[in-house]
């Protein structure tokens, strides 16, 4: 679960490259086809090197860590995944009518992006997806190793089953 985190983390962090690349034309779609681009460069340069970190702490000897919370990175992670996907589609499609839209150089080329985009947009979504079904199992396991705190009270007392033990109310 690890290197699934560190390639999330990767990811994530990845999405900053959209910030270098400027658009070649003007409009929308010049700007989504730049973003993209800007995405796959930093993931290019983020997602190895968070992989490394993951590896070395994956084989690092064993010191208890805070486990980070699953949920809001595995949400962040399909969200950004799925809207990522959509954008790709968006740019696949522009880019495939005819005749060629201003601004473009290489169809081919820009298509290649595009579609590499899309799979790296299904990949964030799978690692989302796999990030939430381990917080929710991880969840699960743990509400079914805690005692239940609804243990009866003593006859006589007042105070309640938490604070008997140690005295304070």
């Amino acid at each position: 679960m690890t290197l699934i985190r560190a390639v999330a983390i990767g990811l994530l962090f990845g999405s900053l490259g959209v910030l270098i690349f400027d658009p070649r034309g003007e409009g929308l779609n010049h700007v989504r086809l730049a973003a993209l681009m800007g995405l796959l460069v930093g993931q290019l340069l983020t997602v190895p090197l968070c992989l490394v970190g993951g590896l070395v702490r994956t084989y690092a000897p064993k010191r208890r860590l805070a486990v980070p919370y699953d949920f809001p990175m595995g949400a962040l992670l399909l969200a950004c995944g799925v809207l990522v996907m959509t954008q790709a589609r968006i740019v696949a499609n522009w880019l495939s009518i005819e005749p060629t839209p201003g601004g473009v150089g290489d169809r081919d080329g820009e298509t290649s992006i595009a579609l590499l985009a899309g799979l790296s947009g299904c990949l964030m979504a799978l690692a989302g997806l796999a990030l939430l079904a381990n917080a929710f199992w991880t969840s699960a396991q743990l509400r079914r190793e805690q005692p239940s705190t609804a243990a009866p009270q003593s006859q006589g007392s007042s105070k309640c089953c938490r604070h008997q033990e140690t005295g304070t109310c």
